[in-house]
């Protein structure tokens, strides 16, 4: 019995949340209604990974465009790609005709489009924008490594030695949110010239899209009571004794669970969005400040050599 089963609005709410998030521009849910079959949330997200990898090469200087797509594709399906070759699966994102399309063009349009428009409104309206993705994003982490993560491994492929692993559920999870940043860790595809070395995440400390992925990731497997030693590892020393600590974990059905890790990742990723936003509005003002000082750097020096060739010319006479 769940713990929220008092209150109606939440069950109906959670009820309607992966139809919200799976909801199209034109038409109903399914392909089959729609006019155009663009996920909202899916298109909203590709702009938001758009936006983030575009900020970062305006500061640290532009790369060729199949490079900058390339980082911006690897980034939105850096999770899928991990763990579908963990699992031995096909990759999610050569299932669906329209995924790349999507993410594609919202690349070429904040980067390339003329006037520059997609990306100047985004950085006119920050950090309300910025907010407002993050939160779209936190809203799809939250669903994507419980629904798509967890539940991939316990219930798709149940029947599979994978389906009684606790390491891979939690493993699939948090990779499945954080595997984009994970990729770049270990191959620098975010800078100018890729190079394979020892990731800043087992020196520095984990980033805070592998904590958020990770903590959603196990408290789903808690709050849902999905995991018992009992039924998926009854050899494991004092395991009635460590089900009896899980069942003292407040039970939410799966439909509740994924809502409030949704909810969980959304609120995080908010609240960081606007710390980042603010900083890079500094880092944005600072390196204009620096442009134009170079840029006055420069005239005063074309002044000192005009002056320096004027009094040339005047001591030849």
């Amino acid at each position: 019995m769940s713990v929220l089963d008092c209150l109606p609005q939440v069950q109906q709410l959670a009820g309607a949340y992966p139809g919200v998030l799976k909801k199209q521009w034109i038409g109903g849910i399914g392909e089959s209604d729609a006019i155009l079959p663009i996920g909202i949330f899916a298109t909203l997200h590709a702009i938001r990974i758009a936006y983030e990898v575009r900020k970062s090469v305006q500061v640290n200087g532009r790369r060729p465009l199949m490079q900058e797509l390339f980082t911006m594709l690897t980034f939105s399906f850096g999770g899928a790609i991990l763990t579908a070759l963990a699992l031995g699966r096909t990759q999610p994102w050569l299932e669906n005709n329209t995924t790349v399309p999507i993410y594609s063009t919202a690349y070429l349009l904040m980067a390339y489009m003329p006037g520059d428009f997609l990306y100047q409104f985004l950085r006119y309206t920050s950090p309300v924008s910025d907010v407002f993705l993050a939160g779209v994003d936190g809203l799809l982490r939250g669903y994507g490594v419980t629904a798509a993560g967890v539940d991939l491994v316990r219930k798709t492929m149940k029947g599979q030695p994978v389906s009684d692993s606790l390491v891979a559920w939690i493993l699939v999870g948090t990779v499945l949110g954080s595997g984009g940043g994970i990729i770049d860790d270990f191959l620098q595809i975010s800078r100018a010239a890729w190079g394979f070395r020892t990731p800043s995440m087992l020196a520095n400390g984990l980033s805070l899209d592998v904590k958020l992925s990770f903590a959603a990731t196990v408290g789903y497997i808690l709050t849902t009571h999905a995991w018992s030693f009992a039924e998926h590892a009854p050899r494991f020393p004092l395991s009635s004794t460590l089900d009896g600590l899980l069942r003292l974990v407040p039970h939410l059905s799966d439909q509740e669970a994924h809502l409030v890790s949704g909810l969980m990742c959304s609120a995080v990723l908010s609240t960081a969005a606007h710390m980042q936003a603010r900083k890079y509005a500094q880092a944005e003002r600072s390196a204009l400040a620096l442009a134009q000082r170079k840029k006055h750097d420069d005239v005063e020096s074309d002044d000192d050599d005009d002056d320096d060739e004027e009094d040339i010319a005047d001591d030849s006479e």
